[in-house]
């Protein structure tokens, strides 16, 4: 009897498969994102939603070529996880001039994924969301143009027409509900937030839609309610102390957006059940915080973009805290 000889192949668990490949987990997200993507193309113009969405995926395409290539890796654009973050972070920018919009939300899809994903860990083991914390850093840059302004003007006045036109088409034409509440101006019906709604970010401009996207992913099981459902929960009750509006904080302020399809990210969440209800706990204290206390200090539309992000990076100390015993051996303590 002849013995095989040949060496054993080893390799790491799981050794079951689901079926499940990265790149059709990235077509499921595509579709739960096309009835709030369809929803903003008619309430804030398809010209506009369509060349923000240009600009952040194809900055982010070529961030990772970039990423990938000075690393010496391969480019894996045919997984979509590149195409998949620059569509969250078009979404959840607010519409501008189109000279501010190609150079600055280019640039935003180029940082979200070879600076924040590739240098900063690489896929898969990045530990911020790399669409809010592009997000962010857009955000603190346009507030420094804000206070630069009149430096700008003393250098010309010629470039007075173009600072008006980012504060007017950023603040006032586009404004969000939570900014048109506190700057007095008109607030929308609850019933138009809820089916489509002409202001704001893209992912703002309808609740239903992003519901709609939100259980699409936990029917398909790319996600599970536990954040969702906590987050949400949680600023809620937070909302009906210290507000007298709980149900348009609710909708407002890409909160629902932020609860189903940020915080989920399967890569900067907690791995664990018990891990992502202290997430998402963690995250609804953050926001009514931030909506609540600080909201005339703050510069963020709602603060969910920094209320995530903050938690992002305890994700690791959560995972240690609610870590499963090994088989055999007993939790201390």
């Amino acid at each position: 009897m002849s013995i095989d000889k040949s060496p054993i192949k080893t390799s790491p668990a799981p050794h079951f498969h689901s079926g499940v490949t990265i790149s059709s987990a990235m077509w499921d997200i595509l579709i739960a994102l096309l009835p709030i993507t369809v929803v903003s193309l008619f309430m804030l113009g398809t010209g506009r939603v369509v060349l923000m969405l240009a600009c952040t995926v194809t900055g982010a395409l070529l961030g990772e070529v970039v990423a990938r290539k000075y690393k010496g890796e391969e480019i894996t654009l045919y997984d979509g996880t590149a195409l998949i973050s620059g569509l969250f972070l078009g979404l959840i920018l607010p519409p501008t001039v189109w000279w501010a919009m190609v150079p600055l939300y280019t640039f935003g899809g180029f940082f979200a994924t070879a600076i924040v994903r590739d240098a900063l860990g690489g896929l898969g083991r990045n530990r911020f969301n790399p669409a809010l914390s592009a997000r962010i850093l857009l955000l603190f840059g346009r507030s420094s143009l804000v206070y630069l302004a009149p430096f700008i003007l003393r250098i010309s006045e010629a470039f007075e027409p173009y600072l008006h036109d980012l504060e007017v088409l950023d603040l006032v034409a586009t404004a969000t509900p939570l900014y048109a509440a506190s700057e007095g101006l008109a607030i929308p019906e609850i019933s138009n937030m809820i089916f489509a709604y002409q202001g704001g970010a893209p992912a703002e401009t309808s609740v239903l839609a992003v519901l709609a996207g939100g259980i699409f992913l936990i029917v398909r099981g790319h996600i599970k309610p536990h954040i969702p459902v906590t987050m949400i929960s949680t600023f809620f009750v937070l909302a009906l102390i210290f507000s007298d509006q709980p149900f348009f904080h609710l909708l407002g302020g890409g909160l629902l957006f932020g609860a189903f399809f940020m915080a989920t990210d399967w890569v900067t969440c907690p791995l664990t059940s018990k891990g992502q209800i202290i997430f998402g706990i963690g995250i609804g204290i953050l926001l009514a915080f931030f909506r609540f206390f600080v909201a005339d200090l703050w510069v963020s539309p709602g603060g969910v973009a920094f209320s995530i992000v903050i938690m992002n990076g305890f994700v690791p100390y959560i995972d240690r805290l609610t870590a499963r015993p090994k088989y055999g051996q007993q939790r201390k303590g």
